[in-house]
């Protein structure tokens, strides 16, 4: 059984905390669906079109293909997320 802890001292985890100087407890894994995003269906690279939300369910468009797809079908490598607010610099230009 996976637990909380194991999944945070994990090598993503803490690789990006050393990279970002983030605390890893309050970084998630999500893979993100956008239009041009690469991602693999039925074992080959397909692109994506553009994603429909509806009824409380998300389905992806793929290029090329009329039939939408629900994301659970494909294969796209997630992306690191913070909860931890990063403060950028304003820049003002008149």
């Amino acid at each position: 059984m996976t637990t909380y802890s194991t999944v945070h001292n994990s090598a993503p985890y803490q690789e990006a905390a050393r990279l970002t100087g983030l605390d890893p407890k309050r970084m998630f894994q999500m893979p993100v669906f956008k239009p041009g995003a690469k991602v693999l269906h039925r074992d080959q690279e397909e692109t994506v079109s553009h994603i429909i939300v509806r009824r409380r369910e998300m389905m992806v468009y793929l290029v090329g293909h009329d039939d939408p797809i629900r994301p659970d079908r494909l294969a796209l490598p997630a992306q690191m997320f913070t909860t931890e607010r990063q403060p950028q610099d304003l820049f003002w230009y008149l």
